[in-house]
């Protein structure tokens, strides 16, 4: 990034009773008011101490920007850095500063600087507050030079004013060198710039703001998801990775960018759509799904677009497509990789323009829909092998939003399978229906290559074959069974007591959850409080326990 680029819209913020760089606050102060505090200064503490105070000010000024802008922007080299100072000189309304010339070497610590600033605020006041002088008044923003010029190169940089407009010039220049470029002439001046260690304290203090604003951003974002979410997700989500995709998802639903789903089949593309839809302004609006991998491509284009009477034999009506059909709402186009290339053009038009043609018509229609498509291809594979539009990839994927298949986030497993032990339960009509804590340990074993439809569809099987409503590990698919690692009994179950027997279950299942006390309880059916008493009851060896929280 060059210093050019530096925007005051997009690095300071300005609210009703707070401006701020980035998380440091900043004031607006007037120059009259400034001029009468220059007035009273000299008048009391005389003109050496008050330049002293308005340097070091402008010093610590200096310091606080230059650690800003390392912290907010990648600035491309140390020539950028150092004109980034005279640039935010000109944002804070100091002064229009212009950098002339710069002249630097880092190995051997020679540096040269040559500013020119307009309209200087601070010699401005100096003339309202004391008069016209014969002598250079821009103290303040000699110092900011120095500060910022001392911090980016890592070494003593003094700038002193050569010209200024508080003297009568009709500009205000200063010059920048290291002290052995100065030689002798720097001497007269450096008591201007002593004090206190700054630059160790503004680095201390430019850390706790990362820290701060981290902590702001999250709070920022916390609060944010709070007030988007209208309701919540159709099942409890346990996650981070699947915490983060409905956080995106609830980000962009406002909003009609496109949006483009990946995830292997059966991750639960489709209910995702779903769902932003019904958080987006559109939800009172149809949602329209079609699977485009289960289109012949002879009728696709109809399917979509709709066509006119007579365009081909069999159309005997005007039909309207999914495209019209989802006026003012959201279409969702599945399998979008399987689409013809002819299509894509298609769908790429409704993109960039807005219009459909119907089959056998000449002339356009505007549509006003939101479209979301979804793939389990790698797209961007299909792009290189010619299979894919580039175009048509980019106007999908606006925002992409990819679903980890469920076997990364097992967390998922026992919500997801007892939501639909719940819906089972009404769609079977068998009210006691229940899942066994017995079959956890193979619900979280199998790896799910068909993610989320299969469980449930493996919990739908597993209902039907339950006896008096309750789901049992023999109730569940053979491959299920046969490919989860049983963990390995401790005891003989015909010759162990029922305190043993316990011991092991308990051990069986914290195991599993990888020595998660709160998981465990939930599944054992008692409360954490108990369960910590039963452990610390059970006589237990590092090997039978892998793990504690």
């Amino acid at each position: 990034m060059n210093a050019h680029d530096i925007t005051l819209e997009e690095l300071i913020d300005f609210s009703e009773g707070l401006i701020s760089l980035k998380g440091r606050r900043l004031l607006l102060h007037d120059i009259h008011a400034f001029a009468h505090l220059r007035k009273d200064l000299v008048n009391m503490v005389g003109l050496d101490m008050t330049r002293q105070t308005m340097t070091r000010f402008g010093y610590f000024w200096g310091h606080a920007d230059a650690a800003a802008v390392k912290r907010i922007v990648n600035m491309d080299s140390m020539t950028e850095w150092l004109k980034a100072g005279a640039r935010m000189n000109t944002l804070h309304g100091v002064a229009k500063s212009i950098v002339n010339k710069i002249d630097i070497n880092e190995k051997t610590g020679s540096f040269y600087m040559e500013v020119q600033f307009y309209q200087s605020a601070e010699a401005d006041e100096h003339l309202i507050g004391l008069g016209k002088t014969d002598h250079p008044v821009c103290w303040m923003i000699a110092g900011y030079l120095t500060g910022y010029a001392t911090f980016c190169f890592g070494q003593n940089i003094f700038f002193l004013e050569n010209q200024c407009i508080g003297k009568g010039d009709h500009i205000c220049t200063a010059v920048g060198k290291d002290e052995k470029s100065w030689g002798e002439e720097i001497k007269p001046h450096l008591r201007f710039f002593q004090g206190e260690d700054v630059k160790s304290k503004i680095i201390i203090l430019s850390e706790e703001l990362k820290k701060k604003n981290l902590e702001l951003l999250r709070n920022r974002r916390k609060i944010s998801r709070l007030e988007r979410i209208k309701k919540p997700f159709y099942v409890e989500v346990k996650s981070k990775a699947f915490m983060d995709v409905i956080d995106l998802a609830n980000r962009i639903a406002p909003f009609d960018s496109s949006v483009l789903i990946t995830g292997e089949t059966g991750v639960g593309k489709e209910v995702l759509a779903r769902y932003i839809h019904s958080m987006s302004h559109r939800n009172e609006k149809s949602f329209l799904a079609i699977n485009c991998g289960a289109l012949p491509e002879t009728l696709a284009e109809s399917e979509l677009f709709g066509h006119k009477a007579g365009s081909f034999t069999g159309a005997i009506h005007d039909r309207v497509g999914l495209f019209e059909q989802a006026s003012k709402g959201t279409i969702f186009l599945d399998e979008i990789g399987d689409v013809t290339q002819s299509i894509q053009i298609k769908i790429l038009r409704v993109l960039q323009e807005r219009e459909i043609m119907r089959v056998g018509e000449s002339f356009s229609r505007k549509v006003d829909v939101r479209i979301i498509a979804a793939t389990n291809k790698n797209l961007e594979q299909a792009i290189a092998d010619e299979e894919f539009r580039d175009d048509l990839y980019y106007r999908l994927s606006v925002i992409e939003i990819h679903i980890p298949p469920l076997r990364q986030r097992k967390e998922d497993i026992l919500p997801l399978a007892r939501y639909f032990v719940k819906r089972m339960s009404h769609k079977l009509k068998m009210p006691n229906l229940k899942l066994d804590p017995s079959c956890l340990q193979f619900l979280f074993g199998y790896q799910w290559p068909g993610n989320v439809r299969e469980l449930e569809n493996v919990i739908e099987r597993a209902s039907i074959l339950s006896v008096n409503g309750i789901i049992t590990p023999d109730n569940l698919p053979s491959q299920i069974i046969n490919t989860t690692q049983l963990p390995k009994h401790l005891t003989d179950p015909l010759h162990c007591t029922l305190e043993q027997a316990e011991k092991e279950h308990i051990i069986n299942v914290m195991n599993l959850v990888d020595g998660n006390k709160t998981k465990a309880s939930q599944i054992l059916g008692i409360s954490p409080t108990t369960l910590w008493r039963k452990l610390n009851s059970i006589d237990l060896t590092g090997k039978e326990l892998s793990g504690k929280d």
